[in-house]
């Protein structure tokens, strides 16, 4: 993955996590939150491609965006 282009997605459970790597499809992984963010049940997903609201749902915290060595908030609940 380009780090130039990372995005992290939070979530309230796990199971939230899982359907939203599901829903992206692609390169989404899950990935441990990084220690940075802050998460509720600590399991994210970390993708490149385009970020679709759509592909939100009621678990979904945040999504962010890598900026040089910094996440920023581009979408939150």
């Amino acid at each position: 993955m380009e780090t130039d282009d990372i995005k992290i997605a939070t979530f309230h459970s796990h199971y939230g996590a899982m359907m939203f790597r599901r829903r992206m499809g692609g390169d989404a992984k899950l990935v441990p939150v990084p220690r940075s963010l802050s998460s509720s049940c600590g399991t994210a997903v970390v993708f490149t491609s385009c970020f679709d609201v759509t592909k939100t749902d009621e678990n979904t915290e945040a999504v962010y965006e890598r900026n040089s060595d910094e996440w920023r908030v581009i979408w939150k609940r």
